[in-house]
């Protein structure tokens, strides 16, 4: 019986073909270090929340200060219902797109009704990912503003005001 040493050799060549694939296919998915942050890659980024407490965000609002925007993550039928008086709707959701409709000259002042800042945290990361350098999460969250007793409002109360 003869051996089909092209045969053999087609065989071996598809196998070292297969094994080169599958070994670039494994190295391309390794997750790279790099995160863009406003369009520039930063290796080793990690995001921390700058945080403002509720008493500085209070003095704020007591002020009438120009300089901020208090962003709430709730849903925007929850936030009809009740805020924090002066704040603008900007649901959570994971991934926020380009445009955007916060300002970028003014502090962003992100909160919401987690137990740990999870949304508000999130929400502050991905604006600073998109170049937005004033942002810090009220810290505490809804949970504590309700605690200290401070005013809520309605959508309806708000514009019954205007």
């Amino acid at each position: 019986m003869k051996h089909n040493y092209r045969r053999s050799a087609t065989w071996l060549m598809l196998g070292i073909a297969m094994c080169l694939v599958a070994a670039s296919a494994v190295f391309s998915q390794q997750k790279s270090k790099c995160v863009f942050v406003d369009g520039e890659c930063v290796e080793g980024f990690v995001y921390v929340p700058d945080f403002m407490t509720p008493e500085e965000l209070k003095k704020h609002i007591d002020e009438k200060s120009s300089d901020i925007v208090i962003v709430d993550t709730a849903a925007t039928l929850i936030w009809e219902e009740e805020h924090i008086p002066g704040a603008v709707s900007f649901p959570y959701r994971p991934n926020i797109t380009p445009p955007i409709p916060l300002p970028r000259d003014k502090m962003l002042v992100v909160y919401c009704a987690c137990k740990d800042h999870e949304d508000s945290s999130d929400m502050a990361k991905q604006l600073s990912l998109l170049g937005y350098t004033k942002v810090k999460v009220l810290k505490g969250g809804w949970f504590k503003w309700l605690d200290l007793k401070y005013e809520t409002v309605s959508k309806a109360d708000e514009e019954k005001k205007k």
